[in-house]
């Protein structure tokens, strides 16, 4: 049985399945969150504002997260003419279409604690005023 677009129901099924595969592999990451909540934040950042903001982090694992996302096209590395050189990371126009992600996994994990726990860590905000006023706080939301 073929469907309108003459895709066969289990190749439409296996090829979704293959694309979510690649985007919970791409995220699944320790620090890959992390790090990309924090561009999204802040904008561009040397590598040791990273560390700094990343707490718990590794040089040696913020270099393999960053080198990841580098290749997944999430960021750019950009070097700069100083002294001492200065490397900048910034999310990618790409990169950037992971903030509504991050903030439907923020929804979702602000609910599912709620119900598991019968606690609202929110008190009287719902969870969509508490994202809408958590991402007009970020700088890189602001206007200049």
């Amino acid at each position: 049985m073929k469907r309108k677009d003459n895709i066969p129901p289990i190749t439409a099924c296996a090829y979704n399945h293959l694309a979510i595969k690649d985007a919970v592999s791409m995220l699944s990451g320790k620090w890959t969150i992390h790090v990309l909540c924090i561009l999204l934040q802040r904008g561009s950042l040397c590598f040791l504002d990273i560390v700094r903001h990343v707490h718990g982090i590794s040089a040696k694992t913020l270099t393999k997260e960053l080198r990841e996302m580098e290749l997944n096209d999430l960021i750019t590395r950009t070097v700069q003419n100083t002294r001492p050189i200065t490397v900048l990371y910034t999310l990618t126009d790409h990169g950037k279409t992971l903030e509504n992600v991050i903030f439907t996994l923020l929804s979702w994990g602000l609910d599912h604690r709620k119900h598991l726990t019968g606690k609202n860590i929110l008190g009287e905000k719902n969870i969509v005023s508490y994202i809408s006023e958590m991402k007009q706080e970020w700088p890189v939301n602001q206007i200049k």
